[in-house]
């Protein structure tokens, strides 16, 4: 083998033992703008700044093979500032279809609250109905997570991970949107045409009213709450009292 053989090798050897740490630095510089990003987002979150956050969720969106959820999860914030609940909740699905299980938790928070919004709106136009199927796909959304997401009072408290934290945001979720559907369907319940002269009283329907009956604490409650939408400020607001918000990141 001449001197220029031997050159040539030891070339090629170079190269590819230099692939793998290029591939290396490359995963470390893509996972460490993944996290300014989201630190980006977040922060813009807070701010009230959509046009910020979607900027950081498309820079997210490249290339990322380690944590794909993470994109569209910002994507859902931003649409939720601008108000567009309905776009935002399809971007919650995509990044639940993509989280793995330590996140799950969190991004089904962002989408049962998001569905929560849409059954707000439709409760506005005075459609029950809609607004009770709505106000049934959240509880559909928390009731589905998996059973570590609802961790005890206890169990909560000494866990300072947001994912404790999500637990019981979707689980007060779950039960804010059952007492919705619940009064929601008490409101699409058609009211009995009153007598005419001559006509025979119709006996009231068992079943309507022991439904009315059970459902009008819970009705009043919903009503007063319908309008609130504090429970996604605090899900997503640090005040420096407990854990961390509950993101991904």
């Amino acid at each position: 083998m001449t001197s220029r053989d031997r050159r040539e090798r030891r070339r090629r050897l170079l190269w590819w033992s230099a692939l793998p740490a290029l591939l290396v630095l490359c995963l470390a510089a893509k996972m460490l703008s993944v996290g300014i990003l989201a630190d980006t987002a977040a922060r813009s979150f807070a701010a009230g700044d959509s046009g910020s956050v979607a900027d950081a969720a498309g820079g997210m969106r490249t290339a990322n093979f380690i944590e794909p959820h993470k994109a569209p999860f910002a994507e859902g914030d931003g649409l939720f500032l601008v108000g567009d609940f309905a776009a935002a909740r399809q971007r919650f699905e995509e990044a639940l279809h993509l989280a793995g299980p330590a996140d799950e938790c969190v991004v089904r928070v962002n989408l049962a609250l998001t569905i929560e919004r849409l059954g707000d709106a439709e409760a506005k136009t005075e459609d029950a109905m809609a607004a009770a199927r709505l106000f049934a796909e959240g509880v559909a959304v928390a009731e589905a997570a998996p059973e570590g997401c609802f961790a005890s009072a206890a169990e909560a408290a000494a866990d300072a991970s947001a994912e404790s934290g999500a637990g019981e945001q979707l689980k007060q979720a779950a039960e804010r949107l059952q007492q919705k559907a619940d009064a929601a369907a008490a409101d699409n319940t058609t009211p009995q045409p009153p007598e005419g002269p001559g006509q025979d009283a119709l006996p009231a329907d068992p079943g309507q009213q022991s439904q009315l009956e059970q459902l009008r604490d819970s009705a009043r409650e919903a009503q007063s709450e319908r309008n609130s939408g504090q429970e996604r400020d605090e899900y997503l607001r640090d005040d420096g009292s407990g854990p961390g918000v509950d993101r991904p990141w």
